[in-house]
Order: structure tokens, then sequence, then C-alpha cells
């Protein structure tokens, strides 16, 4: 483990010197800059999320701009930015959901009249985040990557750069990689810090990451391997939790988890096949009551079937899967697989959190300590089966017109020694989409979701009452 911890920085070391070249050179003879970008706006109302007699609902509206430079520093040297503008963090450090519309001066206890919002003739001023900075050096064979980067893999089920319009979340890595090409194959192992802690401790977390991608034009087949070691000296996981070890346990250890994701794709005329599976597997370092380490085992799996004919205005997607769930009645594992939040089958159910309890068990990665009503779309796809066929009309190069159908079960009961049914329902999307010319998109959504019995939560015999959501939203890419 030293002698990584030491290879680690040595290669950090490495990639720092090369970029501080590259910028060396790019004052001394010049540089190109270029400019990409994407502003986004969305108008979100859900009412009754919780599904209760009371319809207590949630609107907002948000806006975000993404800068993006890129900086040809030199002959096959480019540095890549992303700066997010207006964000959001209320909903999580990782979020670039966007700031609300209406973000006031006023803290709600005014000391001052520079601190009450009906006194205000402005609005609060923005925030800045440095999302993605890093380098790209191009060599004959392979390339360096070196800095901030995405990291993206298969279909985004679990690792997500986040490149859609509307998508609020990112996957990214202080990294040092190097993509070695051979034909229509690349390997590339990576090195990543996520945690760098006190400088004279052994106290990081750090990443050791393989990539292996095969990419076939001519046969449109696709195979990728992604394998990932997280160690983490600096274990700072939530215990003392029925998500953790339950009530009482501890943190004594250092977080080990292993992630290996498979994905494959073939395209045969018009249809398109394709699956990710990723495998979780580790130890939490935390320790029971009883004395039981709390092990990290965890299953999902993401199929996308897609039908498009060229002569056709009609289009299909199947989507389902499979997330595994933590069993609150078993302490001594951690069982849940948890997509990434950039991973959307519908516009209610799997995207924003819903009811009266976590019945998701994705505890460990958003906030449940409020209710269902004060979050944004916060929840991800974990402990279900789901199953989401869609379909879609394009009238012309303008309009087109869908329709989603979303329907899923537990797979593991929420509520330890519960009796919680299976059953969440169903939910119909439609949508409107208007782009009248390529780097603008307008969409306008309604979801109708009629919740199942195990919104009920057993013998708590909650409210699972009908909800509905209306989503309008609009993004341009510059």
């Amino acid at each position: 483990m030293k002698f990584s911890k030491n290879l680690s920085r040595l290669l950090v070391s490495s990639a720092a010197c090369a970029v501080g070249l590259s910028v060396f050179a790019s004052a001394s003879h010049g540089a190109d800059l270029q400019w990409g970008g994407l502003y986004r706006f969305e108008a979100v109302k859900v009412e009754n999320p919780e599904f209760t007699s009371s319809k207590a609902g949630k609107t907002y509206m948000l806006h975000h701009l993404v800068l993006a430079p890129k900086i040809v520093a030199a002959d096959g040297i480019t540095i890549f930015g992303r700066f997010d503008l207006l964000n959001n963090s209320g909903f999580g450090a990782n979020s670039q959901a966007g700031e609300f519309v209406g973000q006031g001066v006023g803290s709600g206890t005014p000391t001052t009249g520079d601190n009450t919002n009906v006194l205000s003739r402005n609005q609060a001023s923005g925030s800045l985040a440095v999302t993605e900075l890093y380098l790209s050096w191009a060599q004959e064979f392979g390339q360096l990557v070196a800095g901030r980067a995405p990291i993206h893999f298969g279909l985004g089920s679990y690792f997500n750069s986040g490149t859609g319009s509307f998508d609020h979340y990112l996957s990214t890595l202080d990294m040092v990689g190097y993509k070695i090409v051979a034909g229509n194959m690349f390997f590339m192992p990576i090195i990543g810090k996520v945690n760098q802690g006190p400088v004279n401790k052994n106290d990081d977390v750090s990443d050791y990451m393989f990539h292996f991608q095969y990419d076939n034009p001519e046969t449109d087949l696709s195979i990728g391997l992604m394998y990932q070691a997280r160690v983490g000296s600096g274990n700072d996981i939530i215990s003392g939790t029925d998500l953790v070890g339950g009530t009482g346990s501890t943190r004594t250890g250092s977080y080990k988890q292993n992630h290996i994701g498979i994905f494959t794709s073939q395209k045969i005329s018009a249809v398109s096949v394709a699956v990710e599976a990723g495998l979780l597997s580790g130890e939490t370092g935390v320790v029971t009551t009883g004395g039981q380490s709390v092990e990290i085992n965890g299953f999902g799996l993401a199929t996308e079937i897609a039908w498009k004919p060229e002569d056709s205005k009609w289009s299909s997607m199947l989507k389902a899967g499979f997330a595994s769930g933590d069993d609150p009645g078993s302490t001594n594992a951690q069982e849940g697989y948890v997509f990434s939040r950039n991973y959307r089958v519908g516009q209610l159910m799997f995207t924003h959190p819903m009811g009266q309890r976590d019945f998701l068990r994705t505890g460990l990665y958003r906030d449940t300590t409020t209710s269902a009503a004060s979050q944004i779309d916060t929840e991800a796809i974990s402990n279900v089966i789901y199953v989401a066929p869609s379909a879609q009309y394009k009238s012309n190069d303008r309009w087109s017109y869908g329709a989603t159908f979303i329907t899923g079960l537990l797979n593991k009961d929420p509520i330890a020694g519960g009796t919680t049914a299976s059953d969440l329902g169903y939910e119909l999307d439609l949508n409107l989409t208007w782009s009248p010319f390529d780097r603008f998109t307008w969409v306008t959504e309604v979801g109708l979701l009629f919740p199942g019995a195990a919104w009920k939560a057993g013998p708590a015999n909650l409210d699972n009452s009908f909800a509905y959501g209306l989503t309008t939203k609009a993004a341009i890419r510059f």
C-alpha cells in the first residue's frame, strides 16, 4: 500500500509537470482557445409526491450555465475545462442541477435591510464551480490524461459523465491515466485521488482503475470492461444506521470497494441492443455491535433495446433492469447497488423521491431526513426490478411526440421485519419535443403516477393516492 501511495504521488507530480510545460509552451508560442457550453432552464411541478391525503406538492424553477473551454496548447496537447455557473449545493456537493429561480438575498432571520427579501432590489449572486480541468496529451499509440476528468462507462448506469442537456450530476475523478490504443481497442490504467488527507498521514481515499474498450465501426459491436478498486484509509462512511451496520456500529478500518462493470452493444439493421452489468464487493470498514464486519455485496443490470428504422417516423425503446437493494434486516452486509442519478427511465418514479419512507434504500446517497416534497430530483434506481417501454413519433424535423410506461417491483422489503408489498404501481409519461434547430431543445412532459401497494408500507397502511408531475425545460448548446 505504501508503494502504491508513493507511485500515485509520483504519477500525479509527473502529470503536474506536464501541465506546467504545456502552459509554458502556450504562453511562449500562443494557444488556440475555443469555448463551448450549455444553458438550460427548467420548470417543475410535482403534485402529491408523498401520496398523502394532504396533497402536498412542490414547484420550482432552475437555471444553469455550463462553460467548457478547450485550449490547444501545442500539437497533441489540449487542456479541457468545465465551469458550472449558478449551482445548487443544497442538494448534494456533486449536483449541478442549477440554481433556483428566485434566489433571494435574505436568510430568513433578517438583522439589517441588506438581509431581507421583501425589501431587496436585486438577486443573490450565483456561484461558480470548476468541475473539470484536465490535460490530454495525444501521441502516436496512446493518450495521457491528467487532472480532474470525467468518467463514463457503457450506458452510464454507474459511471455517468453528465454530458446530457438535462443531466444534473457528474462522475469526475482527479486522476492520471494513459490510454493505449491498438486498432479498435484501447486499454487505460488509471490512478485517481478521491480525497487527499493530511500530507503527513496515510489517510487518503484513492481509486485504482482499468478501462478496456473494443469498438468495431464496421460491425457496430462494442465491448467494454471497467474495474475500480477504491481504498479509503480516511474512511468517512456513515455508520450507526440501518443502512450500514445498524445501531451502535462503529468504523474501525479502511473502506475497500471493488466494482466490476461489463458492457456490450450490438446494432443489427434497425435494432440495437445494449447491456451493462455491475458487481460490487468489498468491506465497509464498519463493525456491528456483535463484532461482525459489514461487507459490500451488490449487483445491477441495465438493458436498452432500441428500434429506429431509417425510413420511419416512429421509433421505440425498451429499458429494463435490476438493482439489488440493501436489506435492513442484515446488519453485517450492505447489499445496495445504486445507479447514477443521471440514468433516468421516467419523469417521476426513480427520479424524484416519492412516498413517506426510503423505499428504494438510497439513504447513503441522498438526504432522507426531510420529506419527499422538499427534494428535487435526488432519487436513483436501487432496490428494484423495472421495465420502461417507450415510443416516439417525429412528425417533422422540429416536432416529436412520445409516451413512456414505467412499472417496477421492490427487490427487498425496505422495513426490517416488515411485510411491505413489492408492487410499485405504474406511471405514464407523455412528452412533446420542439427543436427548431440542432442545438436547441424544448421538452414538455406530463407524468401520471398510480402508486402500488408497496407505498403503503405493509401494516403501516400509509396513503398511496394518485400523483402527477408537469415539467417544461429548454436547453441550448453553443
